[in-house]
């Protein structure tokens, strides 16, 4: 999956935010994007490195795969930072809901001053404000997600769970990017979306927690966009790769933090289309800037 799914997402957020430009706009620019997708790694080579700090949960973390005593050098954060030689600090806190990182963000002097001193922040937060509701619904006796089934009250009960979980990511990632923003206006910004955790087997809960990361990801998508900052895709990167997530898990494996790696290296390479789309002069920021690319990629 190519950037295009997250810059697509953003334009549509710009079409509701701020200017009424026509629907179709995301099918005139697929073949540029993919264009330009080309020249990603030309300008990851061009772009200044530094501090990377990286705020979010277990998966920021990368839970279980180490002794979770620390963060695994495994995690995508330290993958991006080997791919382009920054220093990494991964502040992922396991079981970390979306309010949980808000209140660090705001009272913890130290996490304020890394973020201060970052020259890229990534943020990987509210799947636990979705999972936790779930999880907590789960028989006792279920050794995996294949033996779950819900009750008509169960379902009913998580549907509502889940909505409320929705708003939280809302309302929490847009106050978490403006106070990332108001301490740091110079830092490269990437925000990831959800995935999916739910095996597609177990039918019920998977199509619950579709319909609500579906929902999450367009509030994520919407809140980075207001600040320019580039979304890494998750979702499609993990849709039908049942190989990145542990076994009777809901964390990435190994190949999972590769991926996640991998989205993130490809939204700072599209950090500056990300930032033309939400600039007053959005559209024809987006069009000079798709231009240059296009003549780089050609040079």
């Amino acid at each position: 999956m190519t950037i295009l799914g997250p810059l697509a997402i953003s334009i549509a957020s710009v079409t509701m935010l701020s200017w009424s430009a026509p629907m179709h706009v995301g099918e005139q620019l697929a073949k540029p994007v993919a264009d330009i997708h080309a020249t990603a790694s030309h300008q990851m080579a061009n772009r200044v490195v530094g501090n990377l700090v990286a705020l979010g949960d277990s998966i920021t973390f990368g839970y279980n795969l180490g002794n979770n005593r620390a963060p695994s050098q495994l995690a995508f954060p330290y993958l991006i930072g080997s791919k382009v030689h920054d220093n990494v600090m991964d502040l992922g806190v396991p079981g970390w809901t979306s309010a949980n990182l808000l209140h660090a963000l705001q009272s913890d002097p130290s996490m304020r001053a890394d973020v201060q001193k970052a020259n890229i922040v990534t943020i990987d937060i509210g799947s636990n404000d979705l999972l936790q509701p779930a999880l907590s619904l789960l028989s006792e006796s279920a050794a995996n997600w294949h033996d779950v089934s819900l009750t008509a009250a169960q379902s009913t009960q998580l549907a509502a769970r889940l909505s409320s979980g929705v708003q939280d990511i809302a309302t929490n990632v847009a106050a978490i990017l403006r106070d990332v923003h108001t301490l740091n206006a110079k830092a490269t910004v990437v925000v990831y979306d959800l995935y999916n955790p739910i095996p597609v087997s177990d039918r019920s809960l998977y199509m619950a927690a579709e319909a609500a990361i579906g929902a999450a990801n367009v509030q994520i998508a919407k809140d980075a966009v207001e600040y320019g900052d580039a979304i890494a895709d998750a979702y499609d990167a993990f849709a039908g790769h049942s190989n990145y997530i542990l076994q009777n898990d809901v964390h990435p494996s190994v190949a999972g933090q590769a991926a996640l790696a991998k989205q993130g290296e490809e939204a700072l390479s599209m950090s500056a289309a990300f930032q033309a789309i939400a600039s007053p002069n959005g559209w024809n920021s987006l069009t000079q800037w798709l231009g240059q690319q296009l003549a780089n990629g050609i040079s």
